[in-house]
């Protein structure tokens, strides 16, 4: 009688176990902002984004012997377009079409190995993320941006692991650029 209720019991569990796991990683890294400049009067750039990844997944891993593309919430040109619109607007800018400088975010890498063992698992994760920032006079800058970041722990990586990884590299990222000048500086130069 029992074997007649714990068997659909168990089978509900299962199914319900499996409904619940996914294959997208809610990216939302930390944002830094820069100090305001206060030199700028009124200098209008326009942002865009690319994501140059020949692939758009995020980490492959192994799930239960097949493997599961792990691909982002989000659209990432979209994100670090945001992310570059919040800093240039601390910073000073006004964001809008036909900017006296055209600034784009290009994702040329972000992608987390993910290698598992018996007990412990292992992700690295790279970033290798550009600014390009093109001036009406045709004076052209391509600032690039690279970090990578290793966490190692017990047992398996799950999706949470591998989107903290992958949040803490583009926070990276996305520190070294409020931290950078040098774009700011050719807007500053070439903005006339």
């Amino acid at each position: 009688m029992l074997k007649k209720y714990l068997m659909p019991f168990v089978a509900i569990l299962l199914l319900s176990g499996c409904a619940a796991s996914t294959n997208t990683l809610d990216i939302s890294p930390k944002i830094q902002l820069p100090q305001q400049d206060p030199s700028l009067m009124g200098v209008t750039v326009s942002v865009n984004g690319a994501d140059q990844r020949p692939d758009q997944a995020l980490a492959k891993v192994n799930r239960d012997g097949q493997l599961v593309n792990l691909t982002p919430s989000r659209d990432l040109r979209f994100l670090l377009q945001e992310v570059l619109e919040k800093q240039m607007t601390a910073r000073g800018y006004m964001i809008g079409p036909n900017g006296a400088v055209d600034l784009q975010i290009v994702v040329n890498k972000l992608y987390a190995d993910v290698t598992e063992g018996n007990v412990r698992y292992n992700i690295t994760t790279r970033a290798d993320i550009s600014i390009i920032a093109q001036a009406k006079n045709g004076n052209k800058q391509v600032k690039s941006y690279q970090s990578v970041y290793n966490v190692q722990g017990a047992f398996s990586a799950t999706n949470d692991k591998i989107t903290n990884a992958v949040d803490s590299v583009l926070a990276d990222v996305i520190n070294d650029m409020a931290n950078d000048s040098s774009v700011n500086s050719f807007i500053k130069q070439n903005a006339r």
